[in-house]
């Protein structure tokens, strides 16, 4: 079992041609190519990683006559090097950025069914106030997000607080609830149907959301409620792309999707809303962040924006008269 290296001791012996070396000897597979990419000798080339694997404190790659290939420690260690290499270039462009006056950069996480409902408004919004920050827009699902966030890689995220162990490390602004609703292929006769069941799609190929996610378990409680088993062919699934591509592609295949989402595609034909009610509503979703963490002026700024177009929301719903 090798010894891995700790944090202190990778950050005080890294250096910067070690993570160039890493990503020559990923694309080349040969020592004496990366060394040229890099401008080492072959020796020096070799010394260094050499020293890498000493600072690692595991053997990275499989050396034969033929080239130099990574092993499972390599590849994790060539990940990590090239996302420390994306990350210092985002560095630099803000950096740039705030130089020549500019607004310096925002990293926002959303589950899919805020994309339409909060970032698409709220940074077309921005662009008023600040329109030269670089925005990055991350769409995952919730436990994915918070991890993203805790490893500072976003500075807010909206979700929901309850899918993380911890709930008590963030602060939680409400947003918004979520009705979920089956889709299909709008092309699918289903579609185009006034009155379908939920016997009438029990048995069809399914996109399903990941195990650990709530709308998961919302799901598996209605196949419960109306006497069917789960699917045993199901496609696991968080991505709104990937699942419309799979609703596309395979006739009859259902997927549950939130309302908000649904209704942006359902009125070019690329799916199809099916009559039926879910049933099961999930917990609210809404801004994260790290508890007792300071938020940029960007950060801030986007937060504001949303809880201020909340109480317009509020507002409305206020004065729009209660049928009996």
């Amino acid at each position: 079992m090798p010894m891995i290296a700790t944090t202190n001791s990778i950050i005080k012996r890294l250096r910067g041609n070690y993570i160039d070396l890493l990503l020559a000897l990923d694309g080349h597979g040969s020592l004496r190519k990366a060394a040229q990419q890099v401008s080492l000798s072959q020796p020096a080339a070799t010394k260094a990683l050499n020293e890498i694997e000493y600072m690692i404190g595991t053997k990275l790659f499989t050396r034969s006559p033929r080239g130099i290939v990574a092993n499972e420690f390599g590849h994790c260690v060539i990940r990590h090097a090239r996302r420390l290499r994306f990350d210092v270039g985002d560095l630099r462009e803000e950096l740039v950025s705030l130089t020549r006056g500019g607004g310096g950069s925002l990293a926002v996480g959303a589950i899919m069914e805020a994309l339409p409902a909060w970032v698409a408004p709220v940074l077309e919004e921005m662009k008023e106030f600040q329109s030269d920050v670089i925005v990055q827009v991350w769409e995952d699902h919730s436990v994915r997000l918070l991890e993203m966030l805790d490893q500072r890689l976003l500075d807010l995220v909206i979700c929901r607080v309850n899918a993380s162990m911890r709930p008590d490390l963030y602060d939680f602004t409400p947003l918004a609830d979520e009705e979920l609703c089956f889709v299909v292929d709008g092309r699918h006769d289903l579609a185009r149907k006034p009155s379908v069941q939920f016997a009438d799609i029990a048995f069809n190929a399914w996109v399903v959301p990941p195990a650990r996610l709530t709308t998961r378990m919302l799901l598996e409680q209605v196949f419960e409620e109306h006497g069917f088993k789960f699917p045993t062919y199901a496609v696991e699934c968080s991505s709104t792309f990937a699942t419309l591509c799979l609703i596309r592609s395979a006739k009859g295949t259902v997927a549950i999707l939130p309302k908000s989402v649904a209704n942006v595609f359902a009125p070019f034909g690329l799916i199809g809303i099916l009559p039926i009610h879910f049933g099961r509503s999930s917990a609210p979703y809404g801004i994260v962040t790290r508890r007792g963490s300071a938020l940029s002026q960007r950060a801030q700024m986007f937060m504001d924006l949303c809880k201020k177009r909340q109480a317009c929301a509020e507002d409305l719903d206020s004065m729009t008269p209660r049928t009996t």
